[in-house]
């Protein structure tokens, strides 16, 4: 599923508890398009949408579950998995961070590093994965502003042993 979340300041818009936050797999700044992206928006928008033949199925539901049993079959070695567990806690002791990564959060890391090796053609999880998808996966769990839960998350891959 995906949701968009609009700024905290609108009117009617409230932030989420941590409890729904938590079900969350990431958050993703996607900003606005480019002009010429919105120009055709709009375009697209005017007319019989109805018989548009661009707007279609794109997987069908045996096709996500055959893509999800995929990447459910990523491999994450043990010392993988334990450096998953470690960057987990280190969220739970640092100074700045009120409530760290939760075991769903865990979970929910080691699924999308999955992913992530899976669109790279790849049958196993590295490292490299597990930090190239933390700032999405922490940013919807640490419950901070954007600019500082960023540098927080470089301190903890920083800090924290990389398996070899």
């Amino acid at each position: 599923m995906i949701a968009t979340q609009n700024p905290v300041e609108h009117h009617g818009t409230y932030p989420l508890p941590e409890a729904q936050l938590d079900r969350f797999a990431m958050k993703l700044s996607v900003g606005y398009p480019e002009r010429n992206d919105e120009l055709d928006l709009l375009a697209d928008a005017v007319g019989d949408l109805e018989g548009d033949s661009r707007r279609g199925t794109v997987l069908s539901d045996g096709d996500l579950i055959a893509l999800q049993e995929q990447v459910a079959r990523v491999v994450v070695q043990p010392n993988v998995r334990a450096y998953l567990v470690d960057l987990g806690r280190a969220t739970r002791n640092h100074p700045k961070i009120a409530l760290g990564l939760s075991p769903r959060g865990l979970l929910i890391w080691q699924r999308v590093a999955q992913a992530w090796a899976f669109l790279k053609d790849r049958p196993f999880v590295t490292p490299d994965d597990i930090q190239e998808v933390a700032g999405p996966v922490l940013s919807v769990r640490l419950s901070l502003p954007p600019d500082i839960a960023s540098g927080i998350v470089n301190q903890l891959l920083e800090t924290v042993p990389v398996p070899v």
